[in-house]
């Protein structure tokens, strides 16, 4: 839906109304939380609506770039977007550790309240993009032609839809190790939670370097070179955590795999955008991140899984390495590799 509302509707209005709809839901959770007796019913209910609020509108926000940069610099605006996205992600626990300790649980849910209204506020410095007008009466069966016409021109071009497969098998060998990384580093490992998070921190900064030089990299090698080896290298790099249990040499390693699986993202983005038609990209981009997010959830669960029937970290590292590697390898043979 997310895809279509973006092909059909001015994007810029889209991304404010999303914003300032999540603002709206802060205060609802805030008061279901406060009550004496939480109705669990209506806390999952308002925790599901602000989290589907992302994916409704990412598809807009992946889209508009085209109608607001250009052409040559795809990149460099991926690359800029993964560096402040990834520095948020870094800093962005920290800061809510921090909130929540000197506010409170509940009043530091009041920042997320002002971040989403000052969002929706610099959302409005962006330039008037006019979407096409859909007929009131043919709404509803406009948007679900337009799902299947994004769907159908996904599975048809073979080169963006086999960049989302390889983010299939990416993303479940990745958050089979991830999804477990805290307990891995304090219940497996002992590290106090310090040292943990510091590993993970250590670990952004690989992301923060790829996205500064990034769109150099971007521009300099073909898109499916860049893809299939950058997969490969982050699927090698995450074998080397088999080699030490030094929370130091594991955030270095989390870094270097982190490097490779960001300028895998930056260097998907610009193709897509440089490869699907305007007209049709907020759906492709919605069609292609629902199928590449599907294995998250199992990939996590296969992970847990593997620890609870009895395996260890090392089984699931290797098979989360040598999973990752096989993907690189597959890339490099599939329609990708002609870009």
């Amino acid at each position: 839906m997310g895809g279509s509302l973006a092909d059909n509707y001015a994007k810029k209005k889209i991304l404010i109304i999303g914003n300032m709809f999540a603002a709206l839901v802060v205060p609802v959770l805030l008061f279901i939380l406060m009550e004496k007796q939480i109705n669990f019913v209506l806390l999952y209910s308002a925790v599901f609506v602000l989290s589907s609020i992302d994916p409704l509108i990412h598809p807009s926000f992946q889209s508009i770039i085209p109608e607001i940069v250009e052409d040559k610099k795809f990149a460099e605006a991926n690359a800029t977007i993964q560096t402040i996205d990834n520095t948020l992600s870094i800093m962005g626990p920290l800061m809510g550790g921090s909130l929540v300790t000197l506010l409170g649980d509940y009043n530091a849910l009041w920042i997320d309240l002002f971040s989403f209204l000052l969002t929706a506020v610099i959302l409005t410095r962006l330039p008037r993009i006019t979407g096409k007008t859909v007929q009131n009466g043919l709404v509803i069966k406009q948007l679900i032609t337009d799902v299947i016409e994004g769907a159908s021109y996904s599975l048809r071009e073979k080169v963006i839809f086999s960049g989302s497969v390889m983010f299939l098998f990416t993303n479940f060998a990745l958050n089979m190790f991830e999804a477990n990384f805290i307990y891995y580093m304090t219940k497996l490992l002992n590290y106090p939670l310090f040292e943990a998070t510091l590993t993970m921190s250590i670990g952004g900064i690989g992301s923060l370097i790829a996205g500064m030089v990034g769109s150099r990299i971007v521009n300099h090698f073909k898109a499916g070179v860049l893809l299939s080896f950058s997969t490969i290298f982050a699927g090698l790099s995450t074998l080397l955590l088999l080699a030490s249990t030094n929370y130091l040499y594991i955030g270095i390693i989390l870094g270097i795999i982190s490097f490779f699986g960001t300028i895998n993202v930056i260097t998907y983005f610009t193709l897509r955008q440089r490869t699907v038609p305007k007209q049709i990209l907020g759906r492709v981009v919605s069609v292609t991140r629902m199928v590449s997010y599907a294995s998250i959830p199992v990939g996590s669960w296969f992970g847990g899984m593997l620890l609870a029937h009895g395996q260890s970290m090392f089984t699931v590292i290797l098979l989360a390495g040598s999973l990752r590697t096989l993907t690189g390898v597959g890339a490099k043979f599939s329609p990708l590799n002609k870009e």
